[in-house]
């Protein structure tokens, strides 16, 4: 009977075998570092928060747009399987780093929307071709925050079909591209990177384009990042596009 009602509560979050439901979402793990509020759909990860998972996976399953809010910095050794579209926050400048177990991807979700002064940072080490970093079946939106994200022995760090970058520009691999035919950020000749960095500091295309007091807007079309200034249109190299 206890099982059937701990199952009925449950809110389709599991960390491991471990069910968030209604008697436990206050304080997951008991220290304190963890919380789920259902009204919000958002889970909060205190600072110092550190879950690791051997094997299996951390999944997300609530059926509405999840949100980790963070009050600090946060790490996780597990692979995050979310199959609603997620969007990682915080108020104040926070890292959430993200090491993958050897069963898939360090972070799989639908759509994914990094908001400002996150960091994300994903490794996904000794994994086979078809796990990533970051694996976002469509739309990866990064909003003055930082992405970072390697893999150490397979193909491809970012998966994804559209990148929309607003205050934040690609770093790494400079020139990248989102390649339709790999399905993932590549470099400009469409071999797949296997190391991505999205910055939101140091030399941009507002140096190349030399007018620092006017921001550039990225946008993405035909699977490139194009930078719209003045009405006019440049590559990630500063080169005007005619």
């Amino acid at each position: 009977m206890s099982v059937s009602m701990a199952k009925a509560q449950g809110y389709g979050i599991t960390f491991g075998e471990l069910e968030v439901t209604a008697e436990n979402a206050a304080d997951i793990f008991g220290d304190g570092k963890a919380a789920y509020d259902a009204t919000q759909n958002t889970l909060t990860l205190q600072d110092g928060f550190n879950y690791h998972l051997n094997t299996n996976f951390v999944t997300i399953a609530t059926g509405n747009d999840f949100h980790i809010r963070l009050e600090g910095n946060a790490e996780m050794a597990a692979s995050i399987d979310c199959s609603d579209n997620l969007f990682i926050e915080t108020s104040e400048p926070q890292t959430l780093k993200i090491t993958s177990n050897i069963s898939g991807s360090a972070l799989k979700c639908p759509n994914i929307t990094i908001e400002n002064n996150v960091t994300l940072d994903l490794l996904s080490r000794n994994s086979q071709d078809g796990m990533f970093a970051l694996d976002c079946a469509d739309n990866l939106t990064v909003n003055g925050a930082i992405l970072l994200a390697e893999v150490t022995t397979s193909r491809m760090a970012v998966a994804t079909r559209q990148l929309n970058l607003n205050d934040c520009w690609l770093q790494k691999p400079r020139g990248g591209i989102v390649s339709q035919v790999e399905g993932g950020i590549c470099f400009g000749d469409g071999i797949p990177a296997k190391q991505v960095r999205i910055v939101v500091e140091g030399f941009g295309i507002d140096e190349n384009l030399n007018t620092p007091t006017e921001k550039a807007h990225k946008v993405f079309e035909n699977g490139q990042v194009l930078i719209i200034k003045e009405g006019k249109r440049y590559n990630l190299k500063g080169q005007e596009i005619k």
